[in-house]
């Protein structure tokens, strides 16, 4: 039996056969349903649950998690949005998010994305409004517009775009707050505002100062990365005061190690500062110097433990031990380095700042099974290690030797191509001995 020709009717179709009769039959009508693997972002629209930024501000860098209800969606109702935004240079630098169903395991994938884009920060989370994000947001992706900065691939930012915020004077006051950590002494304050003002990133240094500080030091130039900077007191000015009330500020020098590109600078600057604001500031020398003379002011001792694995090297992950857990992860052509950074931005605070402080210690586990430990101090090190022996049993890590070095070095062995580090280490060494 062939079908010659067909007529649709209603709900019903009458199919003409070939010997001139007619056969009734029911259309059968599907409606089609998006199933929960075909179910994405961008066709749903959005009801706004959280949003959540880094108070790491004064870093010159931040993070934002938010949250979306997709309200059209079935199975894939979550929408997580990670932001790393750069103040200094780069704009909306990062992107990446995670849909899927509402369930823990959603939201512990979202937790770890958020982790491994913004976990090296050393910031808390502060709880900010939809309008403030969709306000910063669209700020940052103006800021990359105007630069010819590429938005990141991938990321769905058209419908935060849409309505337009222009947060208000007192809005953006208040977001700022949000974004800073609080400020508690004067050294934390000094060592920010030159930060921020050696980042070219005038507006978070408007932000630590009172109205009328001169910056224009800091005009016309490129952002830069303050390396090192060291505060020492030179004195007080005249305190004044009406009646018990009175106000004392303080003057500090400041030697600051500046890299820009490769170049190096020191630039010497005063600093006074009052009710932890910066009331005036001034740079009375700027002298530029060798990437030598910059690698003598920053040099410091690496103590490096190597160890064994007695598993295949793949079955370490960050998940093998508790410290590990807070570490940023980055895949080399030998091996994989683990970054462990400080929990928050205290060194900040000090005397002496250095850029480096940030940093807890590192792992680098080779494809030969060499597991390398190292920080700056013993202590660190020792508690990295402690903390691996616990998190895979002393039975599937042996320690191997103990190294000091008056450089850092795993990092040049990590880039250096050798696979052995032992190797490695014969190669960078010298015999001082007499022949």
């Amino acid at each position: 039996m062939s079908i010659v020709t067909c007529r649709q009717q209603h709900n019903f179709e009458l199919i003409c056969l070939e010997n001139g009769t007619f056969n009734l039959y029911t259309l059968i009508m599907f409606k089609v349903v998006n199933g929960g693997l075909s179910e994405g972002s961008a066709g749903s629209r959005k009801k706004f649950i959280s949003s959540y930024i880094t108070n790491t501000r004064l870093m010159g860098v931040t993070g934002i998690t938010v949250h979306w209800k997709l309200t059209d969606n079935e199975t894939n109702t979550e929408f997580w949005q990670c932001f790393y935004l750069d103040a200094e240079e780069f704009g909306f630098d990062s992107y990446e998010s995670v849909t899927g169903p509402d369930t823990e395991e959603t939201e512990r994938k979202a937790m770890a994305l958020a982790d491994r884009l913004m976990g090296g920060l050393g910031g808390i989370p502060v709880e900010i409004t939809e309008r403030e994000t969709r306000g910063l947001i669209q700020d940052y992706i103006l800021l990359n517009r105007k630069k010819g900065i590429p938005i990141p691939e991938d990321a769905e930012v058209d419908f935060i775009m849409r309505p337009e915020v222009i947060l208000t004077l007192d809005e953006r006051k208040q977001l700022m707050d949000k974004q800073c950590e609080e400020i508690t002494g004067e050294y934390q304050l000094v060592n920010y505002f030159i930060m921020r003002c050696v980042g070219h990133d005038l507006e978070a240094a408007r932000y630590l100062a009172t109205d009328g500080v001169d910056l224009s030091a800091f005009r016309g130039r490129r952002p830069a990365a303050l390396i090192r900077n060291t505060c020492e007191l030179a004195g007080s000015d005249f305190n004044s005061g009406k009646g018990e009330s009175f106000r004392t500020a303080w003057t500090y020098r400041c030697r600051s190690l500046i890299e820009d590109g490769g170049n190096y600078e020191v630039m010497t600057s005063r600093v006074t500062v009052g009710d932890l604001r910066v009331i005036d500031f001034s740079v009375t020398d700027r002298e530029m110097i060798s990437p030598m003379e910059a690698d003598m002011m920053t040099r410091r001792e690496e103590y490096v433990i190597l160890n064994e694995l007695d598993i295949d090297p793949a079955e370490f992950t960050k998940q093998s031990s508790a410290i590990t857990e807070r570490s940023q992860e980055t895949q080399y052509d030998n091996g994989k380095l683990f970054v462990i950074f400080n929990s928050d931005n205290s060194h900040v605070s000090r005397k002496t700042y250095k850029i480096h402080d940030d940093v807890f210690g590192s792992v680098y586990v080779n494809d030969l099974g060499q597991l390398i430990v190292s920080s700056f101090t013993k202590e660190n090190t020792d508690a990295i290690e402690r903390s691996i022996l616990e998190g895979m049993g002393e039975e599937n890590v042996f320690m191997a030797v103990r190294y000091s070095f008056d450089m850092p070095v795993l990092y040049e062995y990590v880039r250096s191509g050798f696979e052995d580090f032992e190797d490695f280490i014969d190669a960078i060494s010298f015999d001082t001995s007499d022949d």
